[in-house]
């Protein structure tokens, strides 16, 4: 009998880690089904901030759009760069797109400081047609357009303006 009960032994403790095993694996089962449950539910948030993503890009290119429409070159370079940043993010970033729209802002930027610097000159501020010559000269650089004879023209016809003022202040001043 007791050779018996020496060969039960083991079995029984077997047995005993068996069952706590099995029991274990049983307790386990449910956390490893909220484990994957988790994870689909933050793959579908993912794709949620991706959606909403994509949508704050598409909004920021609407707006570049209307901006490089109606507005100026500060205003538009804004919305240039808020709509590059919400494009990466998004992963809908278009370097080819960017690049155009940069030249476009620019070109506009360029055509607006002529025209300025036209009226400014009519109304014989010359302080602010200068600013307006040194941001057309600015543009001009940054889209590599710059032409330093043009550049030259512009700065004479502003000094001669100023020259034909002053003259003619004079001329008021020694006739009174």
């Amino acid at each position: 009998m007791g050779v018996r009960n020496m060969n039960w032994a083991p079995r029984e403790k077997f047995h005993q880690i068996q069952t706590i095993i099995v029991v274990i694996l049983l307790l386990l089962m449910p956390l490893t089904s909220a484990v994957s449950e988790d994870t689909t539910k933050l793959s579908l948030d993912e794709k949620a901030k991706k959606k909403v993503l994509k949508r704050e890009a598409v909004n920021a290119f609407w707006r570049l759009k209307n901006t490089l429409e109606k507005e100026g070159f500060y205003s538009g370079r804004v919305r240039l760069n808020v709509w590059r940043s919400t494009a990466i993010e998004a992963g809908t970033f278009d370097q080819a797109k960017y690049d155009e729209f940069k030249k476009q802002l620019y070109e506009k930027s360029i055509s607006d400081s002529l025209r300025c610097i036209d009226d400014y000159i009519l109304e014989e501020n010359f302080y602010d047609a200068n600013i307006c010559l040194q941001i057309w000269r600015m543009h001009s650089k940054e889209l590599g357009t710059y032409d330093q004879e043009e550049y030259e023209g512009l700065k004479k016809r502003l000094a001669d303006a100023k020259t034909m003022k002053a003259s003619r202040e004079s001329e008021e001043q020694t006739s009174d």
